[in-house]
């Protein structure tokens, strides 16, 4: 017993040290073969190595399916020689068999590999994991390319090499790795995908699968090679290869030609053809929207010709080699791949809003879609019931949705219910589709603007059960119950039609939204003109963190960055900062400590503060983002803030006039051009007296040369710089200034001094702008001069742009200061002449130079009104511009209850959508003025009742302009007490005064009729200005027309002292010396 037993130790380790390394690495032991020359081996000592022979065998089983060859060999060679007697010679027979390495056999020349090499490289692949799927279809097709070499060459021994379980173990690796992917893209997860380490084909492995098939069907089949078993070419091998470029052409189309390429080779050995083959080729070419060849490939599968239109019979046969018609009772799925390939062919001829910029294009190339969907349409009524293939949701759903992606929510809906009716005659069921094609149905006028009342008509009639149409036999067709991605779509339409108040009702109706119902609620308010919308993106950021604290109670939902991003969006729209950082402060109490390091979600908050819309909320708004960009600093394990960080906040104290500020954050990091600009426009916009000189100042650091300087170096400022500068002076109607600097430029670049680009359109857009505010006489003949020199340098090539029509814009409205009405209506006329299409904004200047010019009452009212009325001819827009121009004309002549009247046309037309943008301040700030130059008795009250609608609509943010109005009623009739009171009110209110406020109080004390102390009420306010001038309130500065109020209402306070014209000089005198003035203000 010991003995046999011995004699079976000896055998198996005879049989692990002669076999080759890959043979015991690989091979299951039932195709080992052992020669007699195998057997010859030392038996000296045999019973001492049987415990290590063990142990060296199961230490090989666990490396199997690796490819450490090396490791092996050198394993291998230890033991014989602590096995065998070895000599010299056998010593160097041993050293020149080493096996080399995979990576290094597949660097050597074809045609150049032993059969030791190449048993290496089948061995190799006989067990291929996953991950190694695309090395291991490389290794393939080497193996095969050298067996090819070596059929030609008849080098080595008739032998098998390649054999069944290599081309199996590559294709499975290739199908196992597909799926893979398939399911991660289903389940979107990209990053899941990368972690993974997924390998997808690429045009290079798509060839090699196709080189694969080629070398197996010539050396199966053409040359019948000893090399390679005849069974590695079969239809399962094929309907593998198909399948798997199938699966590969989601990423790589030209795996669907390889996929094409294999089917026609599969045509030739198989009885019948595979539903899934077939289906999966099919939905290849569906992703690409190759519908003609899904069309002729499904013909061929089913051996008749598939009509698409009338013109054309399904019984017509297709050559094919032999009948191997596809079962029509398993052809269903492959007619859904069929029409899904229609409908994405369709979708990649519609009109691209980019490029097709011209109508003949759009309705061309959306004519041509129609065209494909009508086809698609048509198999699917006409040709598949007269088939018989059976009409699933499915295959309605894919011609249902090609109308949904082009928009056409009616002929979406007018072919479902076809469908409808067809099925009806075979179903019993108030509906035979499912709610996924309702849904198709929904999303398609979601894509249409002119869709919303279908969609709720459709929607009405899913969620309260209302017949939409009768079939055959009086039959009534129900829609189904909406499910979460019906109230998504309708979301969606609501979204898409910026109508954030319904999509808000909505999703209050569900028991628990999903995250994509809440995204698309969001994303509504976000597009809409909501004044509230800030508030209830709000108020849903709150339900879904409290549908995430409730769990198992439906769908869990998660604050996002989707649907953080547009609610953040909603803020920046309109400018809430505070509300922003409310929305920061839950995301990232939501998420992982990671987004709490992430700098993205705090600039968006940034940007929120940086779009402030009030001007008197600037300031606080640009302190609240200096305070999140400090909390922004201090976070960990992000890179040091980028210039363009800086910018945001740099911004926010620009718009907020915080000039010294943002010069000192200027000094923090690398600015860049940018930068500067934003410190100058903060100084421009500061009310520092010094502010000019500071901005000299930036322009002399970045080598801009100094006056009067003898030697210029050339230097390199951008021209954006410059513009902002140009723009401090039209900020303060420095014509002569901009127009100097411009100048200058132009000297520099003559004298080639300048190395950047010369002034653009918009620095001539800043010198007409301060030419606009100047009180020059000869402004705008300067105005005039400057346009025409930019029209002259564009026509001549220099350096200029066709003028804009916002240069010309610039140009009306200095016609509009100078009240020129002749030259502006001049102007529109040539713009029309030229193609500019005048805006609101051009009509608004015209306006405007009306009410400033001399025109009569009865002229400049009905002129007005009929340049309103051209601009919508010409296909305009009026706006609240237009608007306002209008009230001011009404409110100059005292016309009040017209002027009543034009707000409310106005208010009635932002109802019905034709205005977007309601009246604001300045329209009820208009109409106040009317209201204060009528002689209507009730003004006053009509003014007031105007006044506290303004003051309770949360809508309005009211400034000192809205004040001024209920003011100017007071006070041209004497109620001094009501002016005095709602100057107290500006207090309370937190509104500074300035010195036209002070005057219009002093004015009704001087015409009030009980005006007995109205000089030392006067006097009393006279003071109030100049200790709040004290105090650094500069806007309060008594000038001459408050010092003219004043001896007025002193004078008044006098009876019989008579008017200021009375006065002798020994009075007016002591009168300055009473009000400590130097020149006599009626002078």
């Amino acid at each position: 017993m010991h003995r046999s037993h011995s004699s079976l130790c000896y055998l198996l380790a005879v049989l692990v040290i002669a076999l080759p390394t890959p043979l015991i690495a690989f091979s299951p032991p039932s195709q080992l073969i052992i020669t007699t020359s195998q057997l010859k081996s030392s038996q000296s000592d045999l019973s001492s190595n049987v415990e290590e022979l063990e142990l060296l065998r199961k230490e090989r089983r666990s490396q199997r399916g690796e490819h450490e060859r090396d490791r092996n060999v050198e394993e291998q060679d230890a033991m014989h020689h602590q096995l065998q007697p070895t000599t010299q010679h056998q010593e160097t027979q041993q050293s020149n068999n080493q096996k080399n390495s995979v990576k290094t056999i597949l660097s050597l020349p074809i045609g150049d590999l032993t059969q030791r090499d190449l048993t290496g490289l089948c061995n190799s692949i006989r067990y291929v994991p996953e991950e190694k799927s695309l090395w291991s279809l490389r290794i393939l097709e080497r193996i095969l390319t050298e067996v090819e070499r070596w059929e030609d060459a008849q080098r080595f021994d008739k032998r098998t090499f390649v054999k069944k379980i290599h081309i199996f173990s590559v294709l499975t690796s290739l199908t196992k790795g597909s799926q893979s992917r398939k399911g991660q893209r289903r389940r979107y997860s990209a990053r899941k995908s990368k972690q993974g380490n997924q390998q997808h084909l690429d045009s290079k492995d798509v060839d090699r699968l196709k080189n694969v098939v080629v070398l197996l069907k010539e050396l199966c089949r053409d040359k019948r090679s000893p090399y390679c078993d005849a069974d590695c070419y079969q239809k399962d091998v094929l309907s593998f290869v198909t399948m798997i470029a199938a699966e590969s052409a989601m990423t790589e189309e030209s795996a669907v030609d390889a996929a094409l390429m294999i089917i026609d080779e599969m045509e030739k050995e198989i009885d019948v053809w595979d539903p899934r083959v077939i289906g999966s080729v099919l939905n290849a070419l569906a992703h690409w929207g190759r519908a003609e060849e899904a069309l002729a490939l499904l013909s061929r599968a089913m051996v008749f010709n598939i009509a698409t239109d009338s013109s054309h019979s399904s019984d017509e046969s297709v050559t094919s080699s032999g009948i191997k018609s596809l079962n029509p009772t398993n052809a269903s799925p492959c007619y859904d791949s069929l029409l899904r390939a229609f409908a994405k062919c369709a979708l990649l001829r519609r009109p691209d809003k980019k490029k097709s910029k011209h109508s003949s294009n759009k309705n061309a190339t959306m004519a041509s879609a129609t065209e494909v969907l009508s086809r698609a349409r048509y198999i699917l009524l006409t040709h598949m019931p007269e088939v018989g293939i059976q009409t699933t949701n499915h295959t309605c759903n894919a011609v249902l949705s090609g109308y949904s992606a082009l928009g056409m929510g009616t002929e979406a809906e007018q072919l479902l219910l076809e469908i409808e009716t067809l099925l009806s005659q075979s179903s019993s069921r108030p509906s035979a589709l499912d709610t996924a094609c309702y849904n198709s149905v929904l999303h398609g006028y979601s894509r249409d603007k002119t869709g919303i009342k279908s969609a709720e008509r459709l929607f009405r009639a899913m969620k309260e059960q209302t017949p939409l149409h009768e079939g055959i036999h009086s039959t009534k067709i129900l829609p189904p119950m909406p499910d979460m991605i019906t109230y998504a779509s309708m979301l969606n339409c609501y979204s898409n039609n910026r109508m954030g108040e319904e999509a808000y009702s909505l999703v209050q109706q569900i028991e628990r939204p999903t995250s994509a119902c809440y995204l698309s609620a969001i994303r509504a308010l976000e597009r809409s003109n909501d004044p509230a919308s800030p508030d209830r993106v709000l108020a849903l950021i709150g339900q879904i963190e409290q549908n995430r604290n409730e769990r198992g109670k439906g769908p869990t939902t998660v604050l996002n960055r989707r649907v953080f991003n547009v609610a953040m969006q909603c803020m920046i729209k309109r400018g809430d900062g505070v509300k922003a950082e409310e929305v920061l402060d839950k995301y990232l109490n939501s998420n992982s400590s990671r987004e709490q390091n992430d700098a993205q979600p705090y600039i968006l908050a940034l940007q929120a503060y940086e779009n402030t819309k009030p001007v008197n909320s600037r300031q606080e708004a640009a302190k609240s983002a200096e305070v999140l960009f400090h909390k922004m600093q201090l976070l960990e394990n992000i890179p040091r803030l980028d210039a363009g960080t800086y910018n945001i906040l740099l911004n926010c104290f620009a718009r907020a006039g915080m000039a010294s500020a943002a010069e000192s954050l200027l000094e923090e990091f690398a600015p860049t051009p940018e930068s500067h600009d934003l410190v100058i426009k903060a100084i421009s916009l500061s009310d520092d007296k010094d502010a000019v000189d500071r901005a000299w100042h930036i322009l002399y650091q970045l080598g801009y040369p100094k006056k009067n300087a003898k030697d210029v170096e050339p230097f390199s400022v951008p021209i954006s710089t410059f513009n902002s500068m140009l723009k401090l002076f039209a900020r303060r109607g420095m014509a002569t200034e901009a127009e100097a600097l411009l100048n200058s430029i132009d000297e520099f670049i003559l004298e080639g001094k300048f190395k950047e680009s010369g002034p653009n359109t918009r620095s001539y857009e800043a010198v007409l702008e301060a030419l606009g505010k100047t009180s020059d006489a000869d402004a705008v003949e300067r105005a005039e001069a400057l346009v025409t020199r930019v029209e002259v340098m564009s026509e001549l090539g220099g350096g200029v742009q066709q003028p804009s029509l916002k240069l010309y814009n610039t140009l009306l409205a200095c016609y509009a200061n100078a009240g020129k009405v002749g030259s502006a209506e001049r102007l529109l006329s040539r713009l029309h002449e030229q193609s500019l299409n005048p805006d609101a904004f051009s009509y608004g200047a015209t306006i405007k130079a009306l009410k400033n010019s001399g025109k009569s009452k009865d002229i400049a009212i009905a002129r007005a009104k009929e340049l309103s009325q051209s601009l919508e001819r010409n296909g305009g827009v009026g706006n609240e511009i237009i608007f306002a121009h209008r009230l001011s004309i009404l409110a100059k002549f005292g016309l009040a209850q017209q002027a009543e009247n034009l707000l409310k046309e106005m208010e009635e037309k932002h109802k019905l959508g034709d205005l977007k943008q309601g009246p604001g301040i300045i329209h009820y700030t208009a109409v106040l003025n009317a209201w204060a130059k009528t002689d209507d008795k009730k003004a006053v009250a009509r003014a007031e009742a105007l006044f506290e609608k303004m003051k309770a609509d949360n809508h309005f943010d009211l400034d000192l302009a809205a004040y001024h109005g209920l003011l100017l009623n007071y006070a041209v009739r004497g109620m001094s007490k009501k002016a005095r009171r709602l100057l107290q009110v500006l207090d309370s209110d937190n509104i500074s005064p300035n010195r036209n406020t002070f005057t219009m109080v002093i004015d009704s004390y001087s015409r009030a009729s009980s005006n007995t102390n109205a000089g030392l009420k006067a006097e009393e306010l006279l003071d109030q200005m100049r200790q709040l001038q004290a105090a650094g309130n500069s806007d309060v500065e008594p000038d001459s027309v408050c010092y003219a109020s004043v001896i007025r209402a002193k004078q008044a306070s006098k009876p019989g002292s008579g008017t200021i014209s009375d006065l002798s000089e020994f009075d007016k005198v002591k009168i300055m010396r009473e009000l400590q003035i130097e020149n006599w203000p009626f002078q």
